[in-house]
């Protein structure tokens, strides 16, 4: 594997993981850094797949972009479909969903709310 294979995998890695983040309908969710990594780290794993395997890398054909390109996807589109918002700690409650006055022409403070105010 030749410095230029790695700067290949490289780019090609950071191309696809910002593209992938890009058209991700779900990208606020999984944090950009998570899928750059993915991207880079896969596009490497092709590479050295590829080479394991036997493939000619080292030359200007069409697998010297297409194996890291075609890893780079796979991983991407595993991190984007596996990774999700972090679960949050304990079980806060839902203030939206105080109950209702009694009367619909009187408010009635509660005092467990804080930013309801007595009349």
């Amino acid at each position: 594997m030749t410095v230029a294979g790695l700067v290949t995998a490289l780019a090609v890695g950071l191309l696809v993981a910002a593209l992938g983040w890009r058209l991700a309908p779900r990208r606020r969710e999984v944090p950009i850094w998570l899928i750059l990594v993915a991207g880079i780290v896969t596009a490497l794993l092709g590479v050295i797949l590829a080479r394991i395997v036997g493939l000619d890398l080292d030359g200007s054909g069409p697998w010297s972009i297409g194996v890291p390109a075609g890893s780079a996807v796979l991983g991407v589109a595993l991190v984007l479909a596996t990774a999700g918002p972090a679960p949050t700690r304990g079980a806060q409650p839902d203030l939206d969903s105080a109950p209702k006055p009694p009367v619909a022409s009187r408010r009635v403070a509660r005092p467990d709310l804080p930013w309801r105010k007595t009349p």
